[in-house]
């Protein structure tokens, strides 16, 4: 099994939280489906099925991304 690296793990949690604008509790459902319970025990076959998921979700509107950003 193959883990995914920090740099990775982090760009996906950025790409569905800014891009995507997923809350976490979404977030959290777009892995179950995929069959993890975190972005850190993905497997490199978990991360391409998830990141499928993600680009099938509209992006958020410009405009109303977080504070931290």
């Amino acid at each position: 099994m193959t883990w995914l690296s920090k740099p990775l793990v982090k760009a996906l949690r950025r790409f569905a939280h800014g891009q995507k604008g997923l809350d976490e509790a979404t977030y959290r459902l777009h892995l179950q489906a995929v069959g993890a319970r975190s972005t850190l025990e993905l497997t490199r076959v978990q991360h391409q099925a998830l990141l499928q998921r993600l680009c099938s979700l509209p992006d958020r509107p410009r405009g109303q991304g977080s504070a931290t950003q």
